[in-house]
């Protein structure tokens, strides 16, 4: 095997292991974004009822059936559209 050979083989080694490790840096990316748009969420929503619940206190008799029904709605079609 001549030095030329080696040197193409060692090229398209390193251009394999930069496409591999490129495409492991954009599946962590692609997890990272919606996990900080979570995050983002909860804690906004998490500030929400804090808030709320200092000027307005505990929630109690607020909500009827229908409200409660509503919350169930949420969780149901999460767990179908993860499916």
């Amino acid at each position: 095997m001549t030095k030329q050979e080696k040197s193409i083989i060692s090229e398209k080694r390193s251009e394999e292991e930069e496409a591999k490790m490129s495409a492991r840096r954009k599946a962590w990316r692609n997890l990272l974004i919606p996990a900080v748009g979570s995050a983002a969420f909860f804690t906004s929503t998490m500030l929400g009822i804090i808030r709320t619940k200092k000027q307005h206190g505990w929630p109690n008799g607020s909500f009827y059936i229908s409200d409660y029904f509503i919350f169930q709605f949420l969780f149901l079609e999460k767990k179908y559209i993860e499916k």
